[in-house]
């Protein structure tokens, strides 16, 4: 099963297409991959777009009013748990086992050894299976993050980089569990990884600059118009994907 997704968002490309491969076998069985803007999480569902004071007379936005901060949640797709998986975990995770019902893996070891200088060391680390193989347009790659702006309180996946356009095969996901003690189980469909394509390219030579008298003209004409006018970034120049 091929699961076809044009890109609909500015920083990619209008005729950008990314594309989910899976084995016919998975198909209807294994929950797709989703546009990030369907994950957005309670705590910024409920947040209000204004708080109850006010400075100068003028009521203060919150995060709710932030399109960075929204960008960051609704860029790119995301790949959710074939299946649920139950741990066990003793010995404030130095001993990780796990069992599924699912007629593929889900969860394979994680040699300790390639992590002795992390922080989370002697933790287990584990491997999450992804049953998606990904493609992406040539000269397009993807950023693999863990769900921005959306605490997990089950997993601490690690962030990576794949050449989706010359790389087809899955992509799995390394990375530690958060409990360190008992047993519980990460239900079909917990939101693993946010996959962000973006084009190669960039010279990886960046210019340092002094800000000359022009530049701080401007930057001091843009922070007049945000003294009078708090959303004028989200009203003017933010673009809507």
């Amino acid at each position: 099963m091929c699961v076809d997704v044009k890109g609909k968002y500015d920083m990619f490309s209008r005729n950008a297409k990314i594309e989910f491969y899976c084995e016919p076998r998975m198909t209807g069985v294994i929950p797709e991959p989703y546009s990030s803007r369907k994950l957005l999480p309670d705590w910024y569902k409920k947040l209000d777009s204004w708080t109850n004071r006010e400075d100068n007379g003028m009521k203060i936005p919150t995060l709710k009013r932030c399109p960075p901060v929204l960008d960051a949640m609704t860029t790119g797709w995301i790949i959710p748990l074939a299946a649920d998986v139950t741990f066990k975990v003793i010995d404030n995770g130095a001993g990780v086992s796990w069992d599924t019902s699912f007629f593929k893996p889900m969860i394979e070891n994680h040699s300790i050894k390639q992590i002795e200088t992390h922080p989370n060391y002697p933790t287990i680390p584990i491997k999450v299976l992804n049953h998606w193989v990904i493609k992406t347009p040539p000269g397009w790659s993807c950023l693999f993050v863990p769900p921005l702006n959306r605490p997990d309180d089950l997993l601490n996946l690690f962030s990576g980089v794949v050449e989706t356009d010359k790389h087809f095969e899955y992509i799995n996901f390394p990375g530690f569990l958060k409990i360190r003690d008992g047993s519980f189980t990460i239900n079909r469909g917990h939101p693993l990884m946010q996959v962000i394509p973006f084009k190669r390219g960039f010279d990886k030579e960046a210019k340092m600059l002094e800000l000359n008298k022009n530049d701080n003209k401007k930057m001091e004409h843009t922070r007049d118009l945000k003294g009078s006018w708090a959303s004028i970034y989200r009203d003017i120049k933010w673009e809507k994907k």
